[in-house]
């Protein structure tokens, strides 16, 4: 498939090609008990196998060999199902029905062997993932909404992009997706269920974010992100809006985008943050996990994240919600630009 050009956040325009799914195969079903069995009990085995060290003489071989055994579980689990294989595929049909392309080459960390110095003074060279160019350039760019903010913010863990037109406006527009697998057997009835009514211990946290251009030049960087939890009474110093909800749930800051303008936008955040824009993402906060913007002069950048549980979570269950999970997050995010503009 050829290359298409498409504008792009961070590169100004970039060629993409969007992969071949003619050839992937499906994998095999399995049920979501035998998929979450792994894990825990390479976390079992793990514990078994430190207080089998600490505690006995010797090697703890059998532990070791268990833990071993129950880590490659995890990875035999994806090689049946060919959870890449699935997810390539699936986010493909979605950009061939809207007319976009996808890419998850970009964002793959790669195997490089490097020169370590050993304790004895000589090199040796290891193995190690090196997280890719593009990656780190999103994250230098918007870290706010991609990196982890200690008693706020767990960050976003990214591995394939969209680019192509809005349906709504025909603008031009850019969406990063990213998926982990969670474990919430222990967790609160909150985070066993969904929005799209599915329950259960097991599943999947999406991330999702994304840009759109807005038809004017702001001359500011204004950020409104997740609260931190420990940012109380004195501590608390960012722009403040008269919305007490508002200033409970998002941490808002700003400044020039041009070297040497004023040193207080206070004013112009404000002005970006009507009163509509702040009901828009208190629902948009009721309804997602987590939710944020940033305006960089006149690019918005939106993130959400969003869970799908239970059967919800199975490959089957996110080829079904996957399309409309996506249209929601469009939908939430021209809501906020049609407010900012």
């Amino acid at each position: 498939m050829n290359a298409r050009r498409h504008w792009d956040p961070f590169e100004g325009e970039i060629a993409v090609e969007t992969p071949d799914i003619s050839s992937i195969r499906s994998g095999i079903v399995l049920p979501i008990w035998l998929k979450r069995l792994p894990l825990p009990a390479a976390l079992l085995a793990l514990i078994w196998t430190m207080v089998a060290g600490f505690a006995g003489d010797g090697f703890p071989f059998i532990p070791v060999a268990v833990t071993t055994l129950a880590f490659g579980a995890i990875f035999l689990v994806d090689l049946l199902e060919n959870a890449d294989g699935r997810r390539t595929y699936r986010r493909v049909r979605i950009a061939q029905d809207k007319g976009w392309s996808y890419t998850g080459t970009f964002l793959e960390w790669q195997i490089e062997r490097t020169p370590v110095r050993d304790s004895g003074g000589n090199y040796e060279r290891r193995s190690q993932r090196v997280k890719p160019p593009r990656l780190e350039r999103i994250e230098a760019h918007i870290p706010e909404l991609t990196k982890m903010q200690a008693g706020s913010f767990m960050g976003v863990r990214l591995d394939g992009e969209f680019w192509g037109e809005s349906a709504q406006d025909g603008l031009p527009l850019w969406i990063a997706v990213g998926a982990r697998q969670m474990e919430a057997g222990l967790g609160t009835r909150e985070m066993r269920q969904d929005a799209r009514g599915g329950k259960g211990g097991f599943g999947q946290f999406f991330s999702l974010l994304g840009a759109y251009r807005i038809g004017r030049k702001t001359g500011i960087r204004a950020v409104i992100r997740p609260e931190n939890i420990v940012n109380k009474g004195p501590l608390d110093r960012d722009i403040k809006t008269e919305s007490i909800q508002f200033n409970e749930r998002f941490h808002i800051s700003g400044r020039p985008v041009a070297t040497g303008g004023g040193s207080d936008v206070s004013r112009e955040v404000l002005q970006v943050l009507t009163p509509a824009t702040q009901t828009t993402m208190l629902d948009l906060g009721a309804r997602f996990h987590n939710v944020g913007f940033i305006l960089a002069d006149d690019v918005l950048f939106f993130m959400a994240q969003d869970k799908l549980v239970g059967e919800n979570a199975s490959e089957g269950g996110i080829d079904r919600l996957l399309p409309g999970m996506l249209e929601e997050f469009e939908a939430a995010k021209l809501s906020i630009k049609r407010y900012v503009e």
